[in-house]
């Protein structure tokens, strides 16, 4: 027997053929309030949220990540049950979170609000760069407050059994932030468009100080007949410098063959240095490309957060895209080269941004992989 729709849902144009009805369920002094689409049929039956099976998949993800009901508050963007569990229109979307859920928000003031699934993510953050298996894991600022989507548990039980893990770690990571409401401050000091001397201060100040730094080349071309588009450093989780060899459509970016060389030049002195830290995602790809280019490296200089991320955490992706949204509190930007049709297309503005970020997100999450190594006294190993 579904749950009978408060007055206020008269005026509700699917009232009628909707069924049953959940307000939300937890401590109104919840730190993170999840927000899912609608009610499943267990839910329309019983009046609460999240009670059938997907849903106690997702409190046992919450218990995973250390989460208890004390914790957090459930509820959902639509207050019944679709037909057929139909992806709610947005007619009856606009009703529901101008008549219940704004209020519900309102009432509990959480930390950090969690999507969970592609529908609640699109009504917290409607100008959403990617769907929700991109940008699962990362922070967004809506007028609500601080936002960390997940993916929903019926994604999980429909065939992509990996995300059970990712989600157990998305939820860890919203834990450490519910402490607070602040969004995270962003500072990126990028030169994308280096002079050839700021190109050799730069590298000079690197061999100088041994300053550790990660490494990230965008290219175009197979292995056979490759072409290094740009090669980023990055030394801080703020500070990277592009370094040009290809301008939008290919077109040579030095003025000429003299300055190209000394770039060239100055980035073999540094990768063959005695006194340096490099690290790098995926050293299988880059490194052979270098190689083959004439660059030479120092075993002992070289660390891949792929690989340490491996041995730390086997059961989770180990991509950049995943460490940026586990590691970082950078801005989901995965997919700003994709929309211009690829390396090639994009603006110089948009790819050298692109690649500065690469390298920034490798060294944070290096400092982090490696930390994590020292707690598990494996450090030594890697």
């Amino acid at each position: 027997m579904a749950y009978t729709k408060p007055p206020s849902c008269a005026l509700c144009s699917v009232a009628p053929v909707n069924q049953g009805f959940a307000f939300g369920e937890g401590p109104t002094t919840a730190r993170i309030m999840l927000v899912g689409e609608a009610l499943g049929e267990q839910e329309a039956n019983e009046g609460r949220p999240f009670v059938g099976g997907t849903g106690r998949m997702l409190r046992m993800m919450l218990h995973q990540a250390g989460l208890g009901p004390a914790d957090y508050y459930l509820t959902n963007v639509v207050k019944c049950r679709p037909p057929g569990n139909a992806t709610p229109k947005s007619t009856e979307i606009d009703f529901c979170t101008r008549t219940y859920l704004n209020q519900e928000v309102s009432h509990v003031s959480p930390n950090v609000i969690v999507p969970v699934g592609d529908t609640a993510l699109r009504h917290f953050i409607p100008g959403a760069p990617a769907g929700i298996t991109m940008v699962r894991g990362h922070i967004f600022a809506s007028p609500m407050g601080k936002v960390i989507p997940i993916v929903h548990p019926s994604f999980v039980a429909r065939g992509n059994p990996e995300f059970w893990a990712i989600t157990v770690a998305d939820l860890k990571r919203i834990k450490e932030h519910a402490s607070s409401s602040s969004l995270p401050v962003r500072l990126e000091r990028f030169n994308i468009s280096p002079t050839l001397k700021e190109v050799l201060d730069t590298i000079k100040m690197l061999l100088e100080t041994g300053t550790e730094f990660a490494f990230d080349i965008e290219t175009l071309g197979e292995r056979e007949n490759i072409n290094v588009i740009c090669i980023g450093l990055a030394w801080s989780p703020h500070d990277a410098i592009c370094i040009p060899f290809l301008r939008r459509g290919g077109y040579p970016s030095w003025l000429n063959e003299w300055e190209e060389f000394k770039a060239w030049e100055a980035l073999c002195r540094l990768f063959e240095g005695d006194n340096i830290k490099i690290t790098q995602n995926g050293f299988t790809f880059d490194l052979p490309v270098l190689i083959d280019l004439g660059m030479k490296f120092k075993r002992h200089t070289v660390v891949d957060t792929l690989i340490g991320h491996h041995v730390i955490a086997t059961e989770l992706p180990h991509s950049l895209a995943f460490l940026t949204s586990i590691y970082t509190e950078m801005d989901y930007y995965k997919g700003d080269v994709k929309k211009f049709g690829g390396m090639l297309w994009a603006p110089d503005e948009v790819l050298r941004n692109y690649n500065c970020r690469d390298c920034v997100a490798t060294w944070q999450a290096k400092q982090h992989i490696w930390q994590e190594m020292k707690e598990l006294n494996i450090y030594e190993k890697a």
